[in-house]
């Protein structure tokens, strides 16, 4: 092909070195130069167009090994080029206020409500008789989660909230699980056991600012936020079950030897469909090994059952028994839910039990038991249902279906209306009488609660709560604690009443990813 352009050339030129007078040799150079040039201008279009495809495939090889980032309702993401690894930004802030409308305080002599047993200088004596209103930061909590080689979850969030005022930072959740048994993991670490309905119920999908008394009694016994454990759980489209042993919290003070408990919980779907879910469900947990405060202390393996009314801006307690040596003690739960469409409704029945640790005595002191339950609801005026979450069986926030912005959103708007009783007490006696060596004055609390939710968004959230507490309580001095407040005029006459009527006006602004 290239001798027969070239002869073509030849002819071409000869017959233009007639027309032109040029000879044909002078013709040829000329072809030869100019095929020379051409011959380098495809060349280096070819060398182009190689560093071209070159760019393209290395841009397409970049893009491939980048991660990905993502922001599903918020929560910003990062997921590894092979999807085998992950890590996300959790974030959980809640601002509390509240106003304690009570009647006004008196001198010590003359006011006789208290709050937690203890002496002096134990804030919680006197305290009750003038709540402190206020605002804090109930949960600041950040951190990050994700999963690694797809089948190990991992999470670690801080936190600098508190109750009554932010503590010092401490861990709430530093934990590793494997879920390469699906549908089974194996969880180690620091985190919340499920310990009953209203427990695996997040903090930013709660109905109310606080769960319910008898819930939060039932959770702390065992489990609560940075419960040191291991245990295994698993779950399905109409299950959720999980055992877990536990030891000490992140936030507990040293001790001998650390406590131990099993925390266990069960539930199921009995009904379900796009429009209502029907749950049943049992919980219990075993303190089969109380902390051991060492020789020499009184009580050496202490059990105490109290609680806040359902509000943490002031810390003060106002039911207690006290501390119990015992050799173990139990909480026993069962629950009931569900929800039609946009309304839905929960409940939880508590057993608490102690078996007293063996004394000395002639007489041994019989083993006190005590209860509790609420029942909630809400109706979710603009629509939204709560929705189920079959992996921690339990009932989350609604998605507003139209989230506020202007000039028509308006989020989602919910009433919600809770009555809670607590029973601490166990032959407690009568009034104006001194309580028995083998009795508890730890007192009865019934509340009722009212509220107003606005969802936002997914991530905002403002709520407003009006409680109404009623707390029936007698001072539990005695044989074996004469002074269970601290000298007189710290612990009131003898079987007094110690309880107290309250109104509380509280609200929450939330923002969580």
């Amino acid at each position: 092909m290239k001798r027969a352009a070239v002869l073509v050339l030849m002819v071409m030129a000869s017959g233009l070195a007639r027309a032109q007078g040029q000879s044909v040799q002078e013709q040829l150079d000329e072809l030869k130069r100019t095929v020379a040039a051409q011959q380098q201008t495809i060349q280096a279009q070819s060398e182009e167009l190689a560093r071209l495809r070159g760019d393209v495939d290395q841009s397409k090889l970049q893009k491939q090994d980048s991660p990905k980032l993502s922001m599903t309702y918020g929560r910003p993401t990062i997921t590894s080029a092979d999807e085998q690894s992950s890590l996300s930004l959790r974030a959980v802030v809640q601002l509390d206020s509240a106003m304690y409308d009570q009647d006004n305080d008196k001198a010590a002599d003359q006011d006789f409500r208290r709050g937690s047993v203890g002496a002096a200088p134990n804030r919680e004596t006197l305290g009750a008789r003038d709540l402190s209103n206020g605002a804090y930061f109930r949960r600041a909590r950040f951190g990050v989660e994700g999963f690694y080689l797809r089948d190990f979850n991992y999470k670690f969030v801080t936190e600098f909230g508190g109750a009554g005022t932010e503590g010092p930072a401490r861990i709430n959740d530093a934990w590793v699980n494997y879920a390469g048994f699906a549908p089974f993991v194996f969880q180690v670490g620091a985190f919340a056991p499920p310990a009953n309905l209203d427990d695996s119920t997040t903090p930013d999908d709660l109905v109310f600012l606080e769960r319910a008394a008898s819930a939060e009694l039932s959770r702390t016994l065992g489990g609560a936020d940075g419960r040191i454990g291991a245990g295994a759980r698993g779950s399905g489209p109409r299950w959720f079950g999980s055992v877990t042993l536990t030891t000490r919290t992140v936030n507990d003070a040293e001790v001998f030897d650390s406590a131990l408990n099993v925390v266990s919980r069960a539930s199921f779907l009995a009904l379900t469909s796009p429009d209502y879910n029907l749950h049943m469900g049992a919980s219990g947990t075993w303190a089969f090994s109380p902390a051991d405060q060492g020789a020499g202390t009184t009580p050496r393996y202490p059990i105490r059952f109290r609680d806040r009314p359902e509000i943490r801006v002031d810390s003060t307690r106002l039911i207690d028994t006290g501390s119990i040596d015992a050799d173990s003690a139990s909480a026993i739960g069962a629950e009931l839910a569900g929800n039609w469409r946009n309304f839905y409704l929960q409940g939880e029945n508590f057993w608490f039990a102690i078996d007293r640790r063996p004394t000395t005595a002639a007489v041994q002191p019989p083993n006190p038991h005590f209860g509790g339950y609420y029942v909630q609801g809400s109706w979710v005026i603009t629509g939204e249902p709560r929705r189920y979450n079959p992996s921690t069986g339990s009932y989350r926030s609604p998605l507003p279906y139209s989230p506020v912005a202007w000039p028509y959103g308006l989020g989602a708007w919910e009433l919600a209306l809770r009555f809670s009783h607590t029973d601490l007490d166990y032959r407690e006696g009568s009034g104006g009488t001194a309580a028995s060596g083998i009795g508890v004055r730890g007192g009865q609390q019934d509340i009722w609660t009212v509220g107003v939710n606005w969802y936002l968004s997914a991530n905002l959230k403002f709520m407003l709560n009006w409680l109404h507490v009623d707390v029936d309580r007698l001072n539990p001095a005695g044989p074996g604690n004469t002074t269970p407040f601290g000298a007189a005029p710290a612990t009131p006459p003898l079987g007094v009443q110690i309880g107290q009527d309250l109104d509380v006006f509280a609200a929450r602004a939330q923002f969580a990813f």
